[in-house]
């Protein structure tokens, strides 16, 4: 059974997000926002896609990636529990 000298302890694992997977869709979400507004832009048709995609996606994939890691840092916060009063 249990011995006098046994401790135990209850603990609550924190569950993070992974911050990486949440970059890397907000990238994908930038670079897919990107390829629309080239194509349905108000530009559209004025140059050849392959001339601007460039531009644009450097422009939007690195937008989404801080929106994919700002929303993870913002539900990492969420999940972290306030102390609650010691008896």
């Amino acid at each position: 059974m249990m011995e006098s000298g046994e401790e135990f302890y209850v603990t609550n694992p924190r569950r993070a997000p992974r911050y990486g997977r949440f970059m890397l869709v907000g990238a994908a979400l930038g670079a897919i926002v990107g390829l629309l507004i080239i194509q349905f832009g108000p530009a559209a048709g004025s140059f050849a896609i392959g001339d601007v995609a460039a531009a644009m996606l450097l422009l939007t994939v690195p937008v989404g990636l801080f929106f994919g890691a700002l929303i993870a840092l913002l539900i990492d916060r969420r999940s972290l529990k306030k102390p609650g009063p010691v008896d």
